[in-house]
């Protein structure tokens, strides 16, 4: 009778640790009064899955045009890249519209009065520089790192923001933008701006999807700058979008934006072999390019770590592992990967007790553990059946095991 209500026990404890199906992430709505457009100014933040978990850990700031619009898809989008650890993880500040064509357009084009009254790109750059930034800065835990994102006029703004305020943004993305815009003012101006000898610390990804006309001949142009550009510090990845139209650029260019960006984040594998030293020098190298005090992110800690096992040094695996831990205590999956390494040393007890530390924060993660739970049957599938004492006994696999 013992044996079953201990076995019954077992599968409570084991189906508890089912992660619930909850959405991931926070989603806020905020607003700002803005005395430089005379306007209230809507805003959706999103703020990163395990934010609330970790109260010392910071985030870049994707600042996103066409807020209403793009929110969800950039949003989910980015959840689904980090999860996979294809992107680094994201304060998204959506910023609702009023007057589009008046925030996005550098200059005025009385062509497109039906559009609304246009120009007034610098004064909402002002508006992000001057009063959003410092209020995003106030409110959420940003870490200084900055990127633009916009699509269309969106993209027009990116691409201008780039060429007149380049210390604004540290990364600029723009999709499908709108170059074509008072006859390619913005092109004119990029052929100065890219002949200059002051280095350019930023990263621009642009793409345009099947489009022709205006659109098209405007993108060539700027491509062939880009080509020709030298200033240094400067990367951009440039890419055109098949099979897509002008309104799905965005929504397939933010993922790949997010992927590309995420490369300039990674440590090089000389780095990588130095371990903990290596990665440190990669980050101080990164921080002063960028010019942000930027901490390793998690994937630079894994990346050495796998190159510490490719070398067979299993004990520094180890160590970084562990300062992987101590830096993101919330990641489920950097538990379950130091779990891995002790299996492989023989050390089947310090496995367990990683694997269940997994699996408890695993709940609070909101991330998938089935493959945490079959890794701990398989070790426990090796374990002899053991005797202990009676408060600490329970079954598994049919075994009778002890409390670790």
């Amino acid at each position: 009778m013992k044996k079953v209500i201990v076995f019954i026990f077992t599968l409570c404890f084991i189906f508890n640790l089912s992660a619930d199906a909850s959405e991931r992430g926070t989603t806020i709505e905020d607003g700002i009064y803005s005395s430089i457009l005379s306007e209230q100014r809507g805003l959706l933040i999103h703020l990163p899955n395990a934010y609330h978990l970790n109260k010392s850990q910071t985030y870049p700031v994707l600042y996103l045009t066409d807020g209403l619009r793009n929110f969800k898809h950039a949003a989910g989008t980015l959840d689904l890249l980090t999860q996979s650890d294809h992107a680094k993880e994201m304060i998204i500040v959506a910023i609702k519209n009023t007057h589009r064509t008046r925030d996005f357009t550098p200059t005025y084009d009385e062509s497109y009065n039906q559009w609304g009254v246009s120009g007034g790109a610098d004064n909402f750059l002002d508006f992000i520089e001057k009063e959003l930034i410092p209020h995003i800065n106030k409110r959420y835990r940003s870490n200084g790192f900055k990127v633009l994102s916009g699509h269309s006029l969106g993209g027009l703004l990116s691409i201008y923001a780039l060429q007149t305020r380049p210390q604004l943004f540290q990364a600029y993305f723009a999709f499908s933008p709108s170059l074509w815009w008072h006859k390619g003012k913005v092109l004119k101006q990029a052929h100065t701006f890219y002949k200059q000898k002051k280095n350019l610390n930023n990263y621009l990804y642009l793409n345009l999807a099947d489009e022709t006309g205006h659109m098209l001949s405007s993108f060539e142009q700027y491509r062939e700058l880009l080509g020709n550009q030298t200033r240094l510090g400067f990367d951009y990845d440039l890419e055109f979008i098949k099979d897509e139209n002008h309104s799905t650029s965005a929504m397939v260019g933010q993922n790949r934006a997010y992927v590309e960006l995420f490369e300039q984040f990674k440590c090089s594998p000389d780095f990588a072999a130095l371990g903990l030293t290596g990665i440190d020098a990669c980050y101080a190298q990164l921080s002063k390019q960028y010019e942000v005090n930027l901490k390793p992110d998690y994937l630079a800690y894994r990346y050495a770590a796998i190159k510490a096992i490719t070398d067979k040094r299993y004990a520094d695996a180890i160590d970084i592992y562990t300062q992987l831990i101590s830096t993101y205590p919330t990641r489920t999956d950097a538990y379950f990967r130091l779990a891995y390494l002790y299996e492989g040393k023989g050390d089947n007890t310090l496995a367990i007790k990683t694997l269940d530390k997994a699996l408890k924060i695993s709940l609070k993660e909101n991330v998938e553990n089935n493959k945490i739970k079959t890794f701990r049957a398989h070790i426990m599938a090796k374990l002899p059946e053991q005797t202990c004492e009676t408060a600490k006994v329970y079954v598994e696999n049919g075994k009778t095991k002890c409390a670790l």
